[in-house]
């Protein structure tokens, strides 16, 4: 069962990734809705982050935010903006996740 601090981590990562994927929308469309999204996602993520550093150690979180980061922003990035991946950028992002699940057991 997954316990509640990863939880927390990979809500705050999906939150991450909203905003970058938003930032990358922004780049191509401003408006003030994706700043605004731009703003809501990062003050979340960074509630939840901090929600979670009050029960684990800052370099696990930040392990653990930035693996999950990896594959939510390639997926998203692909199904959004049909950015394809190489064979070698995948096992880097394989490679992230197997080194985040390393460290979370």
């Amino acid at each position: 069962m997954i316990n509640s601090v990863a939880i927390l981590a990979l809500i705050s990562a999906f939150f991450y990734s909203v905003a970058m994927v938003a930032m990358k929308s922004l780049a191509e469309f401003p408006s003030i809705g994706l700043v605004l999204i731009i703003g809501a996602a990062l003050l979340t993520a960074g509630a939840f982050e901090v929600f979670a550093l009050r029960q684990e150690r800052l370099g696990l979180i930040y392990i653990g935010i930035l693996g999950a980061e990896v594959i939510f922003i390639g997926a998203m990035t692909h199904l959004y903006f049909g950015e394809n991946y190489s064979v070698r950028e995948l096992t880097g992002m394989g490679l992230v996740l197997i080194g985040t699940a390393i460290a979370w057991t």
